[in-house]
């Protein structure tokens, strides 16, 4: 197949396998015993690998991730060419991290954390990778890596996650078990009931479908839609900048009335470095050529003196907010965030703007 002929992935499916890439490969490859040197040696490996035998099988909690793994590593083929080459090179910089971290205290192997986490460690945990290490009468016994790849400049987000995904954590469902249904019901009154041409068949109760995991959209409104998007896309973007808006604002509604959830989400939910815990929580920063772990972190260490909030919105921008952490009233720390589209929309692929519906991107980034 040559590169004319292969449809790109971009948004969600894009991440996952980028994702995928610089986690899961360099757990691979150090469990393995190999030492890929370069982008087409670390992806010819992988390519070659029998998931499912020997070392490699060790990388995986249980016989679903491995059927995951299998899919991404097919489709890596579909992420553009030099986007590829930069996350081998970062699984290449993440590996040799490994193995320095293995020279301080030796690793018996590392462990994919993709959907289910390795025994002894909390599902809650930030980690994306686990190293676990030989000797088991010290502790930790196991500690997780969260990953973060870029350029030396740039800067990650620290949360990567959906507006409904977000209202599902079990401190929002605890403080605000109809919050979810409250956003769908103003999402459908100020954004999807306006849009043109739909019959009264489509209604606030029907126009989106919510199961616990997942959203159904209505198949006239998502014709509807479409529609819109190719005979007025300014109507379709001022209803996206609304849509937008009145998530940011839930949210920040959200934070503002309950001190107590928001620290625990911001703990939760923030991949803060851990310490004095069962399991241990470094952050590592591959970029181009290397890795560096990162051993402070001011967040985590203002966190508990926080006794007052004040999320609120950007003014000017259609997709930044901010949260105001403070301590006593005298000490403040500012959390830059970001809800957006995860992908434009297209004909193609109906999953951007509009189309995200209570699935928008939620971003904290520094």
């Amino acid at each position: 197949m040559t590169d004319s002929n292969i449809t790109y992935l971009s948004g969600g499916e894009q991440t996952t396998i980028n994702a995928t890439i610089t986690e899961l490969f360099p757990a691979l490859a150090f469990n393995v015993g190999v030492s890929p040197s370069t982008p087409t040696e670390m992806e010819a490996f992988v390519n070659g690998l029998d998931l499912s035998t020997g070392k490699a099988k060790e990388t995986f909690v249980n016989r679903s991730n491995i059927s995951s793994a299998e899919g991404y590593i097919r489709d890596m083929v579909r992420i553009r060419p030099s986007t590829r080459t930069t996350k081998l090179t970062n699984s290449i910089a993440i590996l040799n991290w490994i193995r320095g971290y293995n020279a301080q205290r030796t690793i018996s192997k590392v462990v994919w954390g993709y959907r289910q986490k390795p025994a002894g460690v909390p599902d809650n945990h930030s980690g994306d990778i686990f190293l676990v290490f030989e000797d088991q009468t010290v502790k930790p016994k196991v500690i997780g890596i969260s990953l973060k790849a870029g350029t030396a400049g740039s800067k990650e987000p620290k949360l990567n996650s959906y507006v409904g995904t977000t209202f599902r954590k079990r401190m929002w469902q605890r403080a605000y078990p109809n919050a979810l249904t409250q956003l769908k019901s103003e999402l459908w009154d100020e954004v999807y009931s306006r849009i043109p041409g739909l019959t009264n068949r489509v209604t606030a109760q029907n126009y989106l479908t919510m199961t616990p995991n997942r959203q159904i959209p209505n198949t006239e409104l998502k014709d509807r839609i479409l529609d819109l998007f190719e005979s007025d896309p300014l109507m379709f973007d001022a209803l996206y900048v609304r849509m937008n808006t009145i998530c940011r604002n839930k949210l920040i509604s959200m934070i503002n009335g309950n001190l107590n959830a928001t620290k625990q989400w911001i703990e939760q939910e923030f991949r803060l470095e851990r310490r004095n815990v069962e399991v241990p929580m470094i952050l590592v920063k591959a970029i181009r050529g290397g890795a560096q772990s990162r051993s402070d972190d001011p967040l985590r260490d203002f966190l508990p003196a926080v006794t007052s909030v004040n999320a609120y919105l950007s003014s000017g921008s259609v997709q930044e907010w901010f949260i105001d952490l403070m301590a006593n009233g005298h000490s403040t720390m500012t959390l830059t965030m970001t809800i957006r589209s995860d992908s434009e929309y297209r004909r193609a692929k109906q999953k951007g703007k509009l189309g995200a519906f209570t699935m928008l991107k939620l971003l904290y980034r520094s």
